[in-house]
C-alpha cells in the first residue's frame, strides 16, 4: 500500500558511497527519479574514511621509505627529511572535501533528490528519515561497511579505522590489533611515518593469502621496523594516570603504548535500517 504522505520515487538509494553513486546516477540517467540518502559525508567509506585518505598517505609514506633507501646510492640529506604531520593532514583532508564537493555537484547536475540523515524501514517500499518517509518502487541497501570495535574490556579507549583519519598528532608508539589488510596496512604507513609500531595478530598476518607472500611481507615489515607478534590474541586495554595505554594480552603480556588501533573487521553497516520490517 502507498503511504500518501510519503515522497514517491522510482528508485529509493540508502547509501551515497562507490555503490549507491554509481547506481543511482545510471538510474537518474535512465529517466528515473531518483532519492540518495546519506547519514555521513557523502562518497562513503572510500572517499572519507578509505581508499582515497589511505592512498595518499600510502604515497607519503612510500616517498619517505624511498628516500631513505636512495641514501646508499649517494643522496645526501636524507637524514634531514622530517614530517610535519598536522600541515599533511590539512593538505589531505582539503583534498577529501573537494572530492565531497565534486560529488554534490554531480548529484544536484543528475537531479537526484539527496538526503542526509539516517534511514530506517518502515516496511518494504518506504524509509523514513527523521518525520519524513520516502516510498520508492525499488529500494536498494548501498549502506556500506562499520569499523568494528571489537567487545573487550577498554576497546573504549582506542581507535578504529575510521579514526585513523582523525588523528591530529603521530603518537610515538602505536599498538594495531588486527592481521587483515587494513591492520597491515596502517601498521606499515605509521612506521614509514617514524612512529614505533607493534602488530598485535590472533594467529597469523592475511590469513587467507599465500604463505610465500606472506612470508615477503613479515621480512619487509621487519626491515621497516614493525614489530610483528604472532599467535599473540588480546585480552583487553587498560589506561594509565598520564593517559598512556596498555594492551594486555591473553598470554599475560602487557604492551604500553600512547595509541592503540583496532582494525579487526567491517561488517555490515544495517544496524540503523530496521530491516525487520522488511523481508530481506
Amino acid at each position: 500500500m502507498v503511504d500518501q504522505a510519503a515522497q514517491q520515487f522510482d528508485y529509493v538509494v540508502i547509501g551515497a558511497g562507490s555503490g549507491g553513486m554509481a547506481s543511482g546516477r545510471r538510474a537518474q540517467a535512465l529517466g528515473k527519479s531518483v532519492c540518495m540518502i546519506e547519514n555521513r559525508a557523502i562518497g562513503g567509506t572510500c572517499v572519507n574514511v578509505g581508499c582515497v585518505p589511505k592512498k595518499v598517505m600510502f604515497n607519503l609514506a612510500n616517498f619517505l621509505e624511498e628516500a631513505h633507501a636512495m641514501e646508499g646510492y649517494g643522496v645526501g640529506g636524507i637524514s634531514g627529511l622530517n614530517l610535519d604531520f598536522p600541515a599533511f593532514k590539512a593538505k589531505r583532508d582539503a583534498y577529501v572535501l573537494r572530492l565531497n564537493g565534486i560529488f554534490h555537484n554531480n548529484v544536484e547536475k543528475a537531479g537526484i533528490t539527496y538526503v542526509k540523515g539516517t534511514a530506517s524501514f518502515v516496511d518494504d517500499k518506504t524509509v523514513q528519515v527523521g518525520d519524513q518517509k520516502y516510498t520508492g518502487t525499488h529500494v536498494l541497501i548501498a549502506s556500506g561497511s562499520t569499523p568494528e570495535s571489537g567487545t573487550f574490556e577498554g576497546q573504549d579507549l582506542c581507535m578504529n579505522s575510521d579514526d585513523f583519519f582523525q588523528m591530529e598528532e603521530l603518537p610515538k608508539h602505536c599498538v594495531v590489533i588486527g592481521g587483515g589488510y587494513i591492520g597491515v596496512e596502517m601498521a606499515q604507513i605509521l612506521a614509514a611515518f617514524g612512529v614505533k609500531v607493534t602488530l598485535v595478530v590472533r594467529s597469523i598476518i592475511l590469513r587467507f593469502v599465500d604463505r610465500d607472500i606472506i612470508e615477503l611481507l613479515m621480512t619487509t615489515m621487519k626491515q621497516l621496523g614493525v614489530e610483528v607478534r604472532l599467535n599473540s590474541p588480546h585480552e583487553n586495554v587498560t589506561a594509565n594516570a598520564d593517559g598512556s595505554l596498555n594492551v594486555n594480552l591473553k598470554s599475560g603480556e602487557s604492551i604500553a603504548c600512547d595509541k592503540c588501533l583496532v582494525a579487526v573487521g567491517r561488517p555490515p553497516n544495517v544496524e540503523p535500517l530496521a530491516l525487520n520490517n522488511t523481508g530481506v
